[in-house]
């Protein structure tokens, strides 16, 4: 016959009352009032391990403390994106780099000879002249020299927008990201179409960003009518282009040059709904 629940259960209550007893042999100095401390001790570890409720409580106990380990996890994590930097440097290949560098030196070889024949010849007939000139060759030199120093080492950076967002950018937080202002000036609407402003508007105020922190101006030095009532069309479109663009994540984010694209605009789009709003922003 196969072993039951319940004779499992007798045999570790019969394992445990024996390891106690052995306890209470082996301790001959100890005084009565502990003997009975332990007697209950034994009682008491009988009732806990003869209870049918204890897998349940012992299931749920493991369940807290993998909760509270999953949770301490990520918020390691947390503070360890919180640490990573929002950029990193990349080093320019020598290839690239070490070319220029060579025809510095030979330039600077070669300046280095011509200041040395004008110090070493001037001319008596018009110091004054041939003062002044090598005082301007050796100010234009030196203007070269300090735009040579940043191009002699360049550094190039590559940036993380992804920590940015996660650092300053929290989803159900108020946003902590420094706000945008973006200038747009146009002058005659026959030479700058007015569409074409209002392409550049659009896909300006539908960038990647919070929409609260994005503001932009639009100065007409030509204060045309024209120009007027095709921002107000624009700002009413907006309301729904703005989200259409931030739902689907779409590129180019200017209206013209998008529906103008001759690409399978669905093979990215997963969305059900994304052809029915799409045919709509069209």
């Amino acid at each position: 016959s196969y072993p039951t629940v319940d004779n499992e259960r007798q045999s570790t209550a019969d394992i445990s009352t024996s390891y106690l007893s052995y306890i209470l042999d082996s301790d001959n100095s100890g005084s009565s009032s502990t003997n009975g401390e332990k007697i209950q001790q034994q009682k008491s570890t009988e009732q806990k391990m003869s209870s049918p409720g204890r897998d349940q409580e012992t299931l749920l106990e493991e369940d807290d403390s993998c909760y509270i380990s999953e949770r301490e996890l990520n918020e390691i994590k947390k503070h360890e994106e919180f640490r990573q930097p929002l950029s990193r440097k990349v080093p320019v290949p020598s290839s690239k780099i070490s070319p220029y560098r060579v025809a510095v030196i030979f330039r600077l070889v070669a300046l280095a000879f011509f200041f040395r024949y004008r110090l070493l010849y001037p001319v008596s007939d018009a110091h004054g002249l041939w003062l002044t000139s090598v005082i301007c060759e050796a100010w234009f030199s030196f203007s070269w020299l300090l735009e040579q120093l940043p191009k002699w080492k360049p550094i190039k950076r590559e940036t993380y927008t992804q920590r940015l967002s996660f650092r300053y950018n929290l989803p159900g937080e108020p946003s902590e990201v420094a706000s945008i202002d973006v200038f747009i000036g146009t002058v005659d609407p026959m030479k700058e179409p007015p569409l074409v402003t209002s392409n550049t508007v659009l896909s300006i105020l539908a960038i990647d960003y919070p929409v609260e922190k994005v503001t932009c101006y639009v100065s007409d030095d030509g204060g045309s009518m024209l120009t007027l009532e095709t921002l107000r069309e624009t700002c009413q479109f907006a309301r729904t282009w703005v989200p259409f663009c931030k739902k689907f994540n779409i590129e180019p984010r200017a209206p013209e040059y998008y529906f103008s694209q001759k690409v399978d605009y669905l093979k990215h789009n997963i969305f059900p709904s994304f052809v029915k709003e799409r045919r709509t922003m069209k």
